[in-house]
């Protein structure tokens, strides 16, 4: 039960995590987003980047930068999180900015600099077992299905990346984040 301290990690315990090394090469000052709006769909997200401006996170209608740290680390919270704990956490809606993305509170000349530049990050996405949801019971059983609409983890994975071979194509959002979105007002560019 979630009282107990290893519960999450019990769900975590088969390597079913991604590392990604993104790239994002220089665009023009007309460009929207180097990388479009959206949530990460497994449980935690632990980001690695290179002080390169233009990581947002969405809050109250608005797109806020992220500010870089040196030696640390962005933890993003993930759909399936999200839903575990009834949106007590809630996912970390966020975009890599460009020059002409909508309702940037960075500074302008932070993002036209950094569409200048290449940008890396590095991404540990921990995503639960596939087979999770039958290790679940009563509530927490009920709470991951509410999130999965009825799919299984690889399902829903394969789902929120956009399906498989060159066709990908990505979903950004739940429905839930698409709302919360839409409740505050905000506007998106590509």
């Amino acid at each position: 039960d979630l009282e107990n301290e290893s519960f999450f990690a019990n769900l975590h315990d088969e390597n079913n995590d991604t590392l990604r090394l993104i790239n994002y090469c220089p665009v023009a000052e007309d460009t929207g987003n180097r990388c479009k709006e959206h949530s990460d769909y497994g449980a935690i997200t632990l980001l690695s980047t290179d002080g390169i401006s233009g990581l947002e996170a969405f809050h109250e209608g608005s797109w806020y930068p992220v500010p870089h740290v040196e030696g640390s680390l962005v933890v993003n919270i993930g759909s399936l999180l999200s839903g575990w704990t009834r949106k007590t956490l809630h996912a970390t809606l966020h975009r890599v900015a460009g020059p002409a993305s909508l309702n940037s509170k960075s500074p302008r000349d932070d993002i036209i600099n950094a569409s200048k530049s290449k940008r890396t990050s590095l991404a540990f996405f921990a995503d639960p077992n596939e087979s999770v949801s039958l290790s679940l019971q009563g509530d927490q059983e009920n709470m991951l299905k509410d999130t999965l609409n009825g799919m299984s983890i690889t399902e829903y994975i394969q789902f929120r990346s956009g399906g498989s071979g060159v066709n990908r194509s990505g979903v950004g959002f739940t429905d839930d984040e698409k709302n919360r979105i839409d409740r505050e007002g905000a506007k998106f560019s590509s």
